[in-house]
This record gives C-alpha cells, sequence and structure tokens, in this order.
C-alpha cells in the first residue's frame, strides 16, 4: 500500500498515547487495544479474528476501531468505511463505549469520519466518500491539526468525481490553513487545468516550485501547463530536468511520451 499501516494511525486516526490510551476504561482494555494495533501491523487478516473475538467479550468500539484498521489493510475498503460508520453511529448513541469515549467523542468522530471517509474513496464510492469527509469537517475546530488534511482529501475526492471547481475551492481553503506545503498548490493546479485555467495554475507551480524545486509531480504537471499555454520550449525545458533528475524511471518514460506528442 502506498501508505503504510503505522504511518496511517500516527497521522490520522487515534493519535492515542499510551497513557492516553488507559482511558479505554481499565489497564487490560487499554493493553488489549495497543496490542490489537500490534497485530494490524504484522498481520492484518488475524487481527480481524483478533478483533471480533475481543469485541464477543466485552470490546466494544475499541474492537471495532482495530477490526477496521485490519480490514482497511487489507484493502477490503468498503468493509472498513461501514465499520468505521458503524462506529461513529455507536458514538452518537452512547453504545459500546466507555468513559474515554464519551469525553472525546467529537474529536474521535472526526477521526472515525476521516477514515470513513478514504476508505469510501479506495473503494470508488465518491459521493460516500464525499459524506463522511464532510460530516469530519463539520466536526473540525479552529485550528484543528485534521483541518489541511481533510480539506485535501475531500479535493481528491471531488477530483475523482469530476467536480473541478469545487475541488479548487477546498484546495484552496487547505492553503489558507497551510501554504508551505506543495501538494495544495499542486492539486489545485490540476483542478485548473481541468479547468481551463492555466494562467492561474501557472501561479500555483510556480509556488509549488518554489517550495521543492525537484519535486518530480510538480515538474511534470509544470511541464503539461506550458504545453496547454503553447509553450513546448518551455516545456521541455522543465521535462528535461525531470529525465536528468530522475534517469531510468517512471518519469522518464512519462515524459518521453509526453514529448512525443509535441507537434501533433
Amino acid at each position: 500500500m502506498d501508505v503504510s499501516f503505522k504511518f496511517l494511525i500516527a497521522m490520522f486516526f487515534m493519535q492515542i498515547s499510551f497513557a492516553q490510551a488507559q482511558g479505554f476504561s481499565t489497564w487490560g482494555q487499554s493493553k488489549k487495544y495497543l496490542e490489537c494495533l500490534d497485530i494490524v501491523a504484522a498481520d492484518n487478516v488475524g487481527a480481524v479474528a483478533t478483533a471480533r473475538e475481543w469485541y464477543i467479550g466485552g470490546g466494544g468500539v475499541a474492537a471495532q476501531h482495530c477490526e477496521a484498521l485490519a480490514l482497511y489493510e487489507q484493502e477490503r475498503y468498503g468493509e472498513a468505511a461501514e465499520l468505521f460508520e458503524t462506529v461513529v453511529g455507536k458514538l452518537s448513541r452512547d453504545e459500546d463505549v466507555n468513559d474515554f469515549a464519551n469525553q472525546n467523542e467529537k474529536i474521535l468522530k472526526l477521526q472515525l469520519n476521516y477514515m470513513a471517509g478514504i476508505s469510501w474513496h479506495s473503494a470508488n464510492e465518491f459521493d460516500k466518500a464525499y459524506n463522511a469527509l464532510s460530516a469530519a469537517i463539520v466536526g473540525l475546530e479552529d485550528k484543528s491539526q485534521y483541518a489541511y488534511d481533510l480539506f485535501i482529501k475531500r479535493g481528491l475526492v471531488q477530483i475523482s468525481t469530476k467536480a473541478y471547481e469545487n475541488a479548487a475551492q477546498d484546495f484552496g481553503r487547505a492553503l489558507e490553513i497551510n501554504s508551505a506545503k506543495v501538494d495544495a498548490f499542486l492539486f489545485r493546479a490540476e483542478s485548473y487545468r481541468q479547468l481551463n485555467q492555466h494562467l492561474k495554475a501557472r501561479l500555483d507551480l510556480n509556488a509549488a516550485l518554489s517550495l521543492e524545486p525537484d519535486n518530480p509531480d510538480v515538474l511534470f504537471e509544470s511541464g503539461v501547463n506550458y504545453r496547454m499555454q503553447h509553450n513546448d520550449e518551455k516545456a521541455l525545458v522543465e521535462w528535461e530536468k525531470l529525465i536528468k533528475k530522475y534517469p531510468d524511471t517512471y518519469w522518464q518514460k512519462l515524459v518521453e511520451d509526453n514529448i512525443g506528442l509535441i507537434g501533433k
């Protein structure tokens, strides 16, 4: 998978420190939760069985959290998304939850809706992905650490449905939160390209290049942008930079294919 389990956990799911995990009710339950996460990382198939057995034994929503993550790691995205949303519903109904979950209901719902959204997106269920991510965005607090990533993810979902104007708006909201990252500039430039707004795209690409001049995605898109503006010479300059920086890679093949289109 492109995103490792550990990175996914660290960045977007619970972000539970060892001390926070104790809040799941008892030391034993906290230890069980952390053990379940370790099993997901090592054996996601076995983790589903472990989580289900734990749930039957009274593991509640913590067990279902773990199972959903294991399903995601198995690329059973639709099942994972449904389970993440099931847990959101249980939090709303105060069902199978403990004091920690009750006290942190808002942030847990945000994180679970985020996970449901990326799971639905991976399952190509774009409307469901949009709804889940929008539910997470509604739950945002001021200066939330999740805000940037939520708008990026929802923008990518909207690119998947060719809603490029709305996608550009979401990437713009991400940039209002953090303009020191390349991806929002790049994704908005790609959205503008689809809207034939090539000058706006150029501004975003220039900003992205100022942050990461050797970023291969940005260099390739920069060449595409110049070509869309009928400036083949500058397009070739960008693409030659890319070949020089990343020889004998996917990027060289992609660039050569596009260079072959010039003049046709």
